[in-house]
């Protein structure tokens, strides 16, 4: 290429890092660099493999790496905020909730577990005796498969989400509240739902 194109790897280095940023450590393809800089696919693609040559990114088998994408993907998880509350109560519906943004948050925080993470507030009083109040932030884990004891968020078949502790018995799983003031009938929460994700982080304003 010539040098007067030197401008525009320089643009699309930049934008790689900041596609990355905001999209959980996953660098654009050459369809979206295409888009951006208004150049189709196989230009896109030139470029990627000139600026791997120069060593202004590495691009090998179809996958953009910089130093920005490997260490976001290796030291750091993307959590998904949710603009929505999840209850610690009775179930509501929150289908609609949807991520208005990420944010970075190391992976030792989240134990190196892998995956997808979002965040919600919590809102009510069933889970105080785990330590869980209203107002504190929910990180959790996309996952349809709980351990005994964890704690989720659940899809009420027919009434929305909440957040509890999924537990088994001989009937099988059931949501259970973690209120030792309540009566055992109204900390159970039944046995039809749908596990949506299970809780790894509680964060406390002080």
């Amino acid at each position: 290429m010539r040098s007067k194109d030197k401008s525009l790897m320089e643009k699309i280095r930049v934008f790689v890092d900041d596609f990355a940023m905001s999209h959980l450590g996953k660098a654009p393809s050459t369809r979206e660099i295409g888009l951006e800089f208004d150049i189709n696919k196989a230009t896109a693609y030139r470029y990627l493999v000139r600026m791997s040559e120069l060593g202004m990114l590495q691009y090998t088998d179809g996958e953009i790496h910089t130093e920005l994408i490997d260490k976001v993907n290796k030291e750091y998880s993307m959590v998904g905020a949710i603009d929505a509350s999840v209850p610690a109560g009775a179930p509501d519906m929150v289908d609609d909730a949807y991520v208005g943004e990420y944010f970075p948050i190391p992976s030792s925080f989240l134990r190196g577990q892998k995956g997808k993470f979002y965040s919600m507030p919590v809102r009510g009083e069933s889970m105080i005796s785990a330590g869980i109040d209203d107002g504190d932030l929910v990180i959790f884990q996309e996952s349809s498969r709980p351990a005994e004891g964890d704690i989720v968020v659940a899809y009420i078949d027919g009434e929305g989400n909440t957040l509890k502790r999924f537990r088994t018995d001989k009937k099988g799983a059931y949501l259970w509240a973690e209120n030792e003031t309540w009566s055992n009938k109204k900390r159970m929460f039944g046995r039809n739902f749908t596990v949506r994700g299970i809780a790894v982080k509680i964060l406390k304003d002080i």
